[in-house]
C-alpha cells in the first residue's frame, strides 16, 4: 500500500528540509517539497485523481504564510477553491497576528504551527490527521484562535 504523500510549502528551502526530513524519518509518509505557492500548485496538479471522485494523492500540506509571489493565505484560499477541502492544511509559520489566524481558520486548516517547529507538534498533526480526526482538529484549532483573538485583544489595549 502506497504511503500518504504529504507536501511542504516554504520558501527557505532548509526549513523546508529540515520539516521535510522529519517527516521522511518517520518512514510513514512520502514528502515532496514546493518553494513557491506555483511550484505547489504545479505537484498538486500533478497529483490529482481522476478516477471516482477525483482528490488528490497530496493529503495534507504544511504551508507558510511569508512567501514570494503568493503568500501562504491566498494560497490557502486557491487551494480550497481548486482543489476542495478534502486535502489538510497545516499552517507551519512565524507569523501570528489576528488577522492571520482568522484567514487561516476560514480556510480549514488543521493546525496553525508557529516556527521554529518543534518535531512533536508536527508529527502529532500528522498521526491525528491520518487518524481521521481532521473535523475535530478544524475545530481545536478555531478555538485555539478564539484564545488567540483574547491575547491580541489585550496587547492592543495596554
Amino acid at each position: 500500500m502506497a504511503k500518504p504523500l504529504i507536501m511542504v510549502v516554504d520558501d527557505e528551502v532548509d526549513v523546508a528540509n529540515a520539516i521535510a526530513n522529519t517527516i521522511k524519518d518517520t518512514d510513514q509518509c512520502d514528502v515532496v517539497v514546493a518553494n513557491s505557492a506555483t511550484e505547489a500548485i504545479g505537484h498538486l496538479n500533478k497529483n490529482k485523481l481522476f478516477f471516482g471522485l477525483g482528490g488528490n494523492k497530496i493529503r495534507l500540506i504544511f504551508l507558510d504564510i511569508k512567501m514570494p509571489e503568493m503568500d501562504g493565505l491566498t494560497f490557502l484560499e486557491k487551494v480550497r477553491k481548486d482543489f476542495g477541502e478534502d486535502i489538510g492544511i497545516s499552517m507551519l509559520t512565524a507569523w501570528e497576528d489576528a488577522d492571520k489566524w482568522d484567514k487561516a481558520t476560514s480556510g480549514f486548516v488543521v493546525n496553525y504551527i508557529k516556527k521554529p517547529f518543534k518535531a512533536e507538534e508536527l508529527l502529532e498533526t500528522i498521526t491525528k490527521f491520518f487518524e481521521g480526526k481532521e473535523g475535530k482538529m478544524v475545530l481545536e484549532t478555531f478555538e485555539k484562535h478564539i484564545k488567540k483573538r483574547e491575547e491580541f485583544k489585550e496587547g492592543n489595549d495596554q
